[in-house]
């Protein structure tokens, strides 16, 4: 019965299998021959994120940069339709003014009177 215990005592216990956080952290899953063989499928998802969030700037600069465009084109409109109106007042003073000269009668600069 003793040698039975002392057998049961002088089997090697299983070796515990490491943590899979100390795994990680140690670098071990990074040598192991499946994700070493999946490098180029991680670039490749890593090329793809760049790429992803270098297009996100740039929809957004462009975004901007039509807001800002979009705000010139109103302002320049509103200005062009202010410009015409002054120009459309200015050339029909000028055409009564030319049409009351060749009459003879011209336009006063004070209030008008009784003739």
């Amino acid at each position: 019965m003793e040698q039975e215990i002392q057998q049961g005592q002088e089997q090697p216990k299983a070796e515990k299998k490491p943590n899979w956080l100390s795994r990680i952290l140690g670098g071990d899953v990074l040598q192991s021959k499946a994700v070493l063989r999946q490098i180029p499928v991680i670039l490749l998802g890593c090329f793809y994120a760049l790429i992803l969030v270098y297009n996100r700037y740039k929809v957004e600069d462009l975004t901007k940069a039509k807001l800002a465009a979009q705000e010139r084109i109103n302002f320049l409109r509103e200005s062009r339709i202010e410009l015409q109106k002054r120009y459309q007042e200015t050339v029909k003073i000028s055409q009564i003014s030319q049409m009351l000269d060749s009459t003879g009668v011209g336009i006063t600069a004070g209030p008008p009177f009784e003739i």
